[in-house]
């Protein structure tokens, strides 16, 4: 695998260290909802990053605790999606709620409910609709394939559906896989689940075609097999950072693939190990916020990488 050049800059850190972070853009600016705290309590804590002046602010709160959920942006409204939390007896709680944040007037509504709970799951936009796909539910119900803790049940849903469809099960059950548009399909990365063998980290990537609503298999895979990933598509190169590596635990790692060359190259290092955090484009900048360290410690740090491919 060749290498290729890049800059990293560290930016102000979030006002509390978080793992799991629900995380979108809307008007250029950074939002963050939620995520695990210091022995993994869940936070409903809500704040903004403006890139221009490095700063970040404090909204009103989510109503819900959650860690693992996902955030998706779809006109003037940021859609909060899943996840759970952990309750006083020490067990988690999975969530099929939606919350709907409104940044022009700091306000919460309550969305459509998702038809399965789904705690990390890989979640995109294509279309103009919202997918989330797998993710780590042992008491799941129905849909495809299910390997305890993790499962294949996908569903999408748009502003102006009723509620939310399901579609064709993704073909291997996984959590802390991520999530992408490439070439107008969606791509799942990576990811985790339990074999028993113990716990495998896939370099598998399988991929979506809303066309004809079903799943292939991408030969491509990851140069690794990695899970909890920080994954985006910035001028049609795919970028994956940190991670949990079957061979290595959490790292600094990352890469980049060219689909015109067909090949993946290293990236600089991260400053610090990371894994299950927040990842956001602006401008063809990248932001990594918070995570997992290295020891598995939640982290506030905030970092930018800025490639020359950009």
């Amino acid at each position: 695998m060749g290498t290729t050049s890049g800059e990293w800059s560290v930016k102000a850190p979030l006002s509390a260290p978080r793992s799991h972070p629900a995380v979108a853009v809307y008007n250029g600016k950074i939002y963050s909802f939620g995520g695990g705290g210091p022995a993994f309590k869940s936070l409903n804590l809500s704040e903004v990053y403006d890139p221009k002046t490095n700063c970040w602010s404090s909204l009103r709160p989510m109503p819900t605790l959650r860690s693992g959920a996902m955030a998706a942006t779809i006109g003037d409204a940021i859609y909060v999606i899943g996840g759970g939390f952990k309750k006083p007896d020490g067990k988690f709680k999975f969530l099929t709620t939606v919350e709907v944040y409104f940044p022009k007037e700091d306000r919460w509504e309550t969305g459509p409910d998702l038809l399965q709970p789904h705690d990390y799951p890989a979640a995109t936009i294509l279309d103009g609709q919202i997918y989330i796909i797998g993710g780590h539910h042992p008491n799941a119900t129905k849909g495809g394939p299910q390997t305890d803790p993790a499962f294949s049940f996908s569903e999408r849903w748009s502003p102006g559906m009723k509620g939310w469809e399901e579609i064709s099960p993704m073909p291997t059950p996984r959590f802390a896989a991520s999530a992408v548009v490439m070439n107008g399909q969606l791509w799942t990365l990576g990811g985790v689940a339990f074999t028993p063998q113990g716990f495998n980290e896939y370099d598998r990537i399988e991929v979506f075609d809303p066309k004809t609503g079903k799943w292939t298999v991408n030969p491509l895979k990851l140069p690794w097999g990695s899970a909890g990933q920080g994954t985006c598509v910035v001028n049609d190169h795919l970028y994956i950072f940190g991670g949990f590596r079957g061979d290595e635990g959490i790292g600094t790692h990352g890469a980049v693939f060219d689909p015109v060359s067909k090949k993946w190259s290293e990236l600089p290092a991260m400053p610090e190990a990371r894994a299950a955090m927040g990842v956001v484009v602006i401008g063809g900048t990248i932001y990594l916020l918070g995570g997992w360290a290295k020891d598995r410690s939640v982290m506030g740090s905030v970092v930018s990488y800025r490639s020359p491919l950009i």
